[in-house]
């Protein structure tokens, strides 16, 4: 019995040990199976994403700024381009580089006798503007891409650090004038340390980004500018095509010191100068225009019937204009005057006359409509608007009436209007080619776009006579000295407590025909005819050495003649 039993607990337990060996059997097997269907996955089905993803973790890469275009004048001079700046790279371990700018001369050496593996000298483009501030304004300068900028140029490949146009020329156009950036790929270790290059793409750059510009003109002008110590600007416009030749404004600013962008020392300096040396005076300062403006008012005048289109109307000048107990002087007393000779001679009692019969209402269509209270469209940015007051605008902004002393202040240029350089100089050529709206530009071979103000031409003729009569023997006299047959218009505006007014000329040149259209404004500068007007003139004189006017004829030589009064 006990051997019976002893064989039944044998039986048992032998069935036990086979039955744990199997399940140890099938979860070995399970698991050998689990283990190799994993490694097939990894080394065969995805082998070639892990390889890649391991071969990228063992590369670095060094962007290469883009090379911009250079940018150069109508003649080819350059305006802004890009040069090599030398800068020794060293690996660091986590596999990044540490820069450092060196000379040419380093560099060299470096070349000569090599550097060690965890070295490595790079070129990268450095922006250098060989015109300076004489063209600062226009072409702009270069500074990091911001967090704002980032965020609205990551889509189109702008990365951190990238360089991009800050103002001008260079922010106008950023996309026109960047090119596109190249780089460098490496392989490093397991610890970050340089093994090997891979590739090396290089930056691409695109083709000449050509002006208007005329850099000799451009020069001449803002040496007048200077020489007059005041802030101010100059604008010279091809009448027909809008290319403008001369953007001068003063004080400028050194922009070869903003290669890297304006240093925060740099930009304190330029900020709180009190003459705003970054400000674009040609586009960006607002200014009552003064008498430059009868030009709108005479047009006003003729188109709305008080005056024939052959200026026969005749006022008298005692000296002043009363209004009620108010009383509006003129600069000097001119008796009995017809329009023609009010504009020759900038009588302010016959636009005070003209102005109150017009009104505030069509003052003000007839400055809008001439190019006024509205940007004009030139390419670059940082243009102000202006403004071109009226009823409504007094009593939402003013909180106050329009009151008929508002308006003989607007008929000459003064009270709340506010115009840009620029804008008066598309006023001047509306006038110049008898009712045409130019947009200026400083984009070389860029098609004219133009717009007609809706005036008749006769309207104009009446203007342009008077204002060649200003030449001839008016307040433009001075200008007769220019042996091409010109026409212009000065102006003097108050700005007050100031003592010293603004000055203003705007003129056009040859006569007939007009080639040029130009703009002069000296802030606080004294009286257009003696501190505005000599700044175009030596432009122009230099335009006709250049031959831009052609072989002057011998019948128009030197000319003086006096502006004859009724």
């Amino acid at each position: 019995m006990r051997d019976k039993l002893k064989t039944i607990i044998d039986v048992r337990a032998r069935r036990q040990g086979t039955f744990r060996i199997t399940v140890l059997f099938l979860f070995f097997t399970l698991v050998s199976l689990f283990i190799l269907g994993r490694m097939f996955e990894l080394q065969v089905r995805d082998g070639t994403l892990y390889g890649e993803i391991s071969k990228r973790n063992a590369m670095r890469s060094i962007p290469i700024p883009s090379v911009r275009s250079m940018i150069i004048d109508r003649t080819g001079a350059r305006l802004a381009v890009d040069v090599p700046e030398y800068e020794l790279l060293k690996l660091k371990k986590n596999g990044q580089w540490d820069r450092e700018t060196i000379g040419f001369e380093r560099a060299s050496k470096y070349e000569e006798s090599g550097t060690p593996e965890d070295q490595y000298v790079e070129v990268f483009p450095k922006r250098v503007y060989p015109a300076g501030e004489t063209t600062a304004h226009i072409t702009g300068y270069l500074g990091e891409i911001g967090p704002v900028e980032l965020g609205h140029m990551r889509s189109l490949g702008y990365r951190p650090g990238d360089r991009i146009g800050k103002s001008g020329i260079e922010k106008y156009y950023e996309r026109r004038i960047n090119g596109i950036r190249g780089g460098r790929i490496f392989a490093v270790d397991s610890r970050g340390r340089f093994l090997r290059d891979l590739s090396t793409e290089q930056p691409i750059g695109g083709k000449p980004f050509r002006t208007s510009i005329d850099l000799r003109l451009q020069k001449e002008a803002y040496a007048a500018l200077k020489e007059k110590n005041k802030p101010g600007a100059m604008i010279v416009m091809d009448s027909k095509t809008g290319e403008i030749l001369v953007m001068a404004t003063y004080p400028s600013f050194n922009n070869n010191l903003t290669s890297g962008g304006l240093h925060p020392e740099l930009w304190r300096t330029l900020y709180q100068d009190p003459r705003h040396p970054l400000m674009n005076r040609a586009i960006s300062v607002t200014t009552p225009l003064g008498s430059v403006f009868k030009l709108v008012i005479g047009s006003a005048a003729i188109r709305e019937g008080l005056v024939k289109t052959d200026g026969s109307r005749v006022f008298h000048c005692p000296g002043s204009f009363r209004l009620g107990r108010s009383v509006f002087r003129c600069w000097t007393s001119h008796g009995a005057i017809n329009f023609t000779n009010g504009i020759a001679q900038s009588c302010d009692v016959v636009f005070y006359t003209l102005g109150r019969e017009l009104g505030v209402t069509r003052i003000e269509k007839y400055a809008k409509m001439m190019g006024f209270g509205r940007k004009t469209g030139v390419d670059l940015p940082g243009e102000a608007i202006g403004l071109v007051p009226g009823e409504d605008w007094k009593r939402h902004f003013r909180g106050s009436e329009w009151f008929e002393g508002d308006t003989i202040s607007y008929a000459i240029g003064q009270g709340y209007l506010q115009v840009t350089p620029i804008q008066a100089m598309v006023m001047a050529n509306v006038v110049a080619t008898r009712g045409t709206i130019v947009t200026p530009h400083v984009r070389k071979d860029v098609k004219a776009q133009t717009v007609n103000v809706g005036i008749p031409p006769a309207v104009f003729e009446r203007i342009r006579l008077g204002m060649r009569q200003a030449v001839l023997g008016g307040t433009c006299a001075r200008f007769n000295q220019f042996p091409i047959p010109s026409a212009g218009k000065t102006g003097t505006a108050q700005d007050l407590p100031r003592p010293n007014p603004h000055a203003w000329f705007v003129g056009f040149a040859p006569f007939d025909n007009p080639r040029f259209t130009y703009a002069v404004f000296v802030e606080n500068g004294g009286h257009g005819a003696s501190d505005a007007l000599p700044v175009a003139l030596r432009v122009m004189d230099l335009a006709l050495k250049l031959g831009y006017f052609g072989e002057i004829p011998k019948s128009e030589k030197v000319k003086t003649l006096k502006a004859k009064t009724l």
